[in-house]
């Protein structure tokens, strides 16, 4: 069944995974016009028996067909990911059941001694009609016993500049996660926090998520940006492409200091481009 959808007032037909997702927009129609994080975007997150849940829901300034391009291709979905200060390297392997993109995820600075883990993400394209792409990547297991990764990114054009997206990040985590988890909270984690207010301080000022939902948070949100940040540049070399999409990646994220700042741009950039160099790409 098709369903009437209005683009520049130019009316048309819609798929049902178009009108499910924008059915979304309806929902969550006021956080986005309150532009709480400074754009029209709401991020929702859930956690039950051991399953963590992030969506982020967000209204883009770029035309459907620009994001559409980056989302369906498994190479640039790698590249896109690997904006991601934790994620050290990404690369696409292709066989019979379709591409596997292989990350290395690590400590945002490589000296520091952490442990760096392998993961393998099967990539799906659910599909790709004129008004919808759906994309699934799933992992069976992560670092520290996380398992049952999933990534689910949804776009759908709004009219001819602007597209509507849904960014799901999610996993399981046992009872190994969960102590490394305590032991970081107690320690260089015991300040971070996420994006959802839980309740109100004794100065009056919103008190914020932390433990895993908040670490949750923090990457849900690096992710979208990440694809934000990949999908607004267009023009240049491979290898400009690459350093302006480092750069407006940082600019994005420090945004959102509070919950995302690590690292200055410096050391941002120098740790990429070692990390580029050991990938074999050129950075320059």
């Amino acid at each position: 069944m098709l369903a009437s959808l209005c683009l520049s007032g130019v009316c048309a037909q819609t798929s049902n995974q178009a009108t499910a997702l924008l059915a979304s927009r309806t929902v969550f129609g006021s956080q986005l016009k309150a532009r709480a994080f400074g754009e029209p975007l709401h991020l929702v997150s859930h956690e039950n028996n051991g399953r963590l849940e992030g969506d982020v829901y967000a209204e883009l300034d770029q035309p459907f067909a620009q994001v559409a391009t980056v989302l369906g291709a498994a190479d640039s979905v790698c590249a896109m990911l690997f904006l991601h200060l934790n994620i050290r390297s990404c690369k696409v392997t292709r066989g019979g059941n379709g591409p596997q993109l292989n990350v290395s995820v690590g400590p945002k600075q490589a000296g520091s001694g952490a442990s760096t883990y392998s993961m393998a993400y099967a990539m799906q394209v659910d599909a790709t009609d004129s008004d919808y792409l759906g994309v699934k990547l799933s992992a069976p297991s992560g670092p520290l016993s996380t398992k049952d990764y999933a990534i689910v990114i949804e776009a759908t054009p709004l009219d001819t500049q602007r597209t509507y997206l849904h960014f799901g990040y999610a996993y399981t985590y046992g009872s190994l996660a969960k102590m490394a988890m305590g032991i970081y909270l107690a320690t260089a984690g015991r300040t971070k926090i996420g994006f959802t207010a839980v309740g109100t301080g004794g100065d009056g000022k919103p008190q914020y998520v932390q433990g895993e939902r908040g670490s949750l948070e923090r990457n849900v949100m690096r992710n979208y940006l990440a694809l934000k940040a990949y999908a607004s540049v267009q023009t240049g070399t491979p290898a400009a492409q690459t350093q302006a999409r480092l750069r407006t990646w940082f600019a994005l994220t420090e945004r959102h200091a509070a919950q995302l700042h690590e690292l200055d741009l410096y050391q941002y950039l120098q740790e990429k481009n070692a990390d580029l160099a050991r990938m074999g790409v050129p950075a320059q």
